[in-house]
């Protein structure tokens, strides 16, 4: 068995004690208190503390490498081989932007994380121990994860999962499921998986076009999943979760962003229930996109807003200055192999 605490679930947890609630104990210990020290878990036995110690059990840590603050007040993590996170404060939010692989097989074409290929999928508790080392860093309570950090969260769902349910435990990281995101490029059979987990997390679909031919170029992904089978999951996550889904769109200058584009997105989303959140490309020194400007981007907006009857945001992304915004993770180990 693992020695890593962190890396047993509860009931593993439970199975080492002296009493069944031993478990719950040392699971408060290392996910809501933070101790990373046994001989500190002063309400359990010195009998079972002893024990632990001497079979070789500790409590694990992902080891900070450096962090870069961004002049909008967000930081960017850089753990371990490579990974990122991102810290962003907003009025009474903190959200924690986490890494669920370290690169990515995907290979979307705007993306740094992309172009590192897929190196590995987090564990479980790398991925929880995210949130809780910032936290811990930076005294600050978490309110909401997004996983929009590197890689392709669905495609290692079963440690997504346990990461998430380390993140809503009470006697964890105490997280609302409803204050996390899952964003993915369309994982159609896995949406369907999602649509059946007992956390009703929200879901955060990357389109960045509503015409085949369009999607597929950025994101080659769209060649094994349409357009109508990821509607399908989408329709299907609805009936399952009735929780609204968010639309993401990378706008791309003179790209993805012409009537024609308008009108596809229109008729994609008739039937769902979903918010569309643009997000204004940021800029990737691999990729020859234009960024677009403000005008451009509420030129688009406007589009919109006069064609679709559903809600419509505009995400300015945080800490573009330190490459930690939205596509730009991945540049601190592209950068370093140059």
């Amino acid at each position: 068995m693992e020695r890593n605490l962190k890396a047993l679930t509860l009931r593993q947890l439970s199975e080492l004690g002296e009493k069944h609630y031993n478990g719950i104990q040392i699971y408060r210990w290392i996910w809501k208190r933070g101790e990373e020290n046994i001989e500190n878990f002063t309400d359990i036995s010195k009998k079972l503390r002893k024990k632990l110690i001497d079979e070789g059990y500790f409590v694990g840590k992902i080891q900070e490498k450096f962090r870069i603050h961004s002049s909008d007040g967000s930081i960017k993590f850089v753990f371990e081989d490579g990974y990122e996170s991102v810290y962003m404060p907003e009025d009474d939010r903190v959200t924690v932007c986490v890494s669920s692989q370290l690169g990515c097989a995907l290979k979307c074409n705007f993306c740094a994380t992309g172009l590192l290929g897929f190196k590995r999928n987090l564990k479980a508790w790398e991925i929880a121990d995210q949130v809780l080392q910032i936290s811990k860093k930076l005294n600050s309570k978490v309110t909401n994860v997004v996983f929009m950090g590197m890689g392709e969260p669905l495609l290692n769902f079963e440690n997504v999962k346990q990461a998430i349910r380390i993140m809503t435990s009470h006697i964890g990281l105490n997280i609302g499921a409803r204050h996390i995101t899952i964003s993915t490029s369309g994982i159609v059979p896995k949406i369907y998986e999602l649509a059946e987990f007992d956390r009703r997390v929200k879901l955060a679909i990357s389109l960045h076009s509503a015409i085949e031919e369009k999607r597929v170029l950025v994101m080659p992904i769209a060649k094994a999943y349409s357009l109508n089978d990821l509607k399908n999951s989408l329709i299907y996550y609805l009936q399952k979760q009735r929780r609204r889904i968010t639309i993401e769109y990378i706008i791309l200058k003179g790209f993805n962003d012409k009537d024609e584009d308008v009108k596809a997105l229109k008729k994609f989303i008739q039937g769902l229930n979903c918010k569309i959140n643009l997000i204004p490309y940021n800029r990737v020194d691999y990729f020859s996109w234009e960024v677009p400007s403000e005008e451009d981007v509420y030129q688009f907006y406007d589009k919109l807003k006069k064609e679709l009857d559903v809600v419509i945001t505009i995400r300015w992304s945080r800490g573009r200055d330190v490459y930690g915004a939205c596509g730009q993770l991945g540049f601190e180990i592209l950068n370093k192999a140059k």
